[in-house]
């Protein structure tokens, strides 16, 4: 889930410092061959390619990863002379060259070993058939370069020596920054990994471990969390959340890892309270320079639960793992004590997504009622500046909606090309005050027109879930708001009119607010 946070005044993003180019944002898209660099305005955005190539340097964006209905530019230097063109991809062909050229070439150059392009285009133009907006939600880009350059710029392009795709947040507050926040001097680091994990060759494992939390003189705070992903265990760990426990848990179980579902878990191992949640694709996450996890206070955790999904469609039997997070923490402490809030359905069956459905909703509920107990002592309520979103396979959309006295405010945050293999957080533009008494709505639009039978939420990665994930300052007792449609309409869902189901209006739900270590059904 979770790459870079940082508070950063838009005037940051600048075009250019004395007329040069600084990106910044950055992405390797091809390990020492293809590097793009990047920044954006309010309005324009500016890409630069470096390719190790003499040869003509391809790059777009496409609706899901393939060459068909992407908006692609090519370009290269051949004899001093630049050639770059603004084009559309019908399919697996030569691009053919848009009649609206609205990607403008800045430079180009090309010296001997590596071919560079820079061009702008505007964020949304008004070519709506061989175009794609550029938006907050994640991006498709697609890439390729030629060893040699083609034989003219009206002719059939050879075919690419080498292609790809990267899924990206191109408007991003934190993810892709080339500048990332200075870690302080005294920074101490505290390494939380699963301990040689021989992973069962199930398709899916949730795996627990328990470490507990070294003991300090003073309070910290924890100011970044960094996943240590085990080489070539990138599509093998799937999603990492860290549980911090209230209650007292026995310094022996340190150290104690099992199958989370497993009976002869300890039951000191059913915490509750989200201290950090990770997803696939994410990194580094830098707490803004005015908040911070607290650890090490009289009234803080002292011991810690690491979830692990693996995820392991082939069921191999022969994975050893030992990835995690690596926390880095200060005694020099910020303003703010931060927490997060899991918000959305209720992971359980009680999700149900018929098959052959394009756009199937699923919501989930935080009502005002959990608010208004959880924000009782906290009337000017909190603000929250960050989201991560969490789907599965059939994901496509993700909508954290906003409302108060029944009136919708700006979304909090949300994807509308969500990609279940990149799952980074996001850093909110403007942080969003949440007042006792308002009401999230997580809603996840699904596609299962793949699928011949029911889809069922649950943690199996072919099973559903519909998540929001929420940080905020202060911290606040609230840790889960989750709700699941009440039984007797489930039956109303499955012999409906899937199209007509709208299974958050009247009582039709119940949802569950949970405050560290309590549980409350409203």
């Amino acid at each position: 889930m979770f790459r870079v946070i940082l508070i950063v005044l838009l005037v940051t993003f600048s075009t250019a410092i004395n007329g040069k180019f600084v990106p910044t944002h950055s992405a390797v898209l091809d390990e020492d061959n293809y590097y793009l660099y990047w920044l954006y305005t309010k309005e324009t955005i500016t890409f630069e390619v470096q390719a190790k190539t003499t040869g003509y340097v391809g790059f777009g964006i496409s609706p899901n990863g393939g060459m068909a209905n992407s908006d692609i530019v090519i370009g290269w230097v051949k004899d001093g002379q630049k050639y770059f063109k603004d084009r559309f991809a019908t399919g697996k062909s030569t691009p053919v060259v848009d009649t609206s050229q609205d990607w403008t070439l800045v430079t180009a150059s090309d010296n001997g070993t590596w071919t560079s392009l820079r061009f702008t285009r505007k964020l949304k133009t008004c070519d709506t058939k061989q175009d794609i907006d550029i938006t907050e939600s994640t991006a498709r880009v697609i890439w390729s370069y030629h060893t040699a350059d083609p034989a003219s710029e009206t002719g059939t392009l050879p075919q690419h020596t080498k292609r790809g795709t990267k899924s990206l947040q191109l408007l991003s507050y934190g993810a892709g920054l080339l500048k990332t926040p200075t870690i302080p001097d005294d920074a101490i680091y505290f390494d939380i990994l699963q301990p040689n994990v021989s992973v069962p060759s199930d398709d899916t494992t949730y795996y627990c471990a328990g470490f507990k939390i070294p003991e300090y003189s003073q309070k910290h705070h924890v100011i970044k969390m960094e996943p240590v992903i085990q080489k070539g265990h990138e599509t093998l760990v799937h999603h990492i959340l860290v549980y911090a426990c209230y209650k007292p848990v026995n310094d022996s179980l340190h150290g104690f890892h099992g199958v989370c579902q497993n009976k002869n878990m300890p039951k000191e191992f059913n915490c509750i309270s989200t201290m950090f949640a990770w997803a696939i694709g994410g990194g580094a996450f830098y707490f803004p320079e005015h908040t911070g996890y607290p650890l090490g206070a009289e009234d803080s955790p002292k011991f810690l639960i690491i979830e692990t999904h693996f995820d392991n469609p082939n069921k191999r039997s022969d994975y050893v793992d030992a990835s995690g997070f690596r926390l880095t923490l200060t005694t020099k402490l910020r303003q703010y004590d931060a927490a997060i809030l899991a918000n959305g359905h209720a992971v359980t069956h009680g999700e149900i997504i018929p098959p052959g459905v394009a756009n199937f909703k699923t919501v989930g509920i935080c009502p005002s009622q959990c608010t208004s107990q959880a924000m009782a002592s906290q009337p000017q309520g909190v603000k929250i500046f960050y989201a991560l979103l969490h789907s599965h396979l059939l994901g496509r959309k993700i909508h954290v909606r906003h409302i108060r006295n029944g009136i919708e405010l700006p979304l909090i945050s949300f994807d509308n090309e969500y990609d279940f293999n990149y799952q980074e957080g996001r850093i909110l533009e403007k942080e969003v005050t949440l007042l006792p008494g308002d009401e999230i709505r997580t809603e996840c639009v699904t596609d299962s027109t793949a699928r011949t039978s029911l889809t069922l939420g649950g943690r199996s990665t072919r099973e559903e879930m519909c998540l929001s994930f929420l940080m905020f300052y202060p911290a606040i007792d609230l840790t889960r708001c989750l709700s699941s449609p009440i039984p007797k309409y489930l039956i109303n869902i499955a012999v409906s009119d899937a199209s007509n189901i709208n299974i958050t209006t009247g009582n039709m739900y119940v949802s569950r607010c949970q405050f560290k270590e309590v549980k409350i059904t409203l």
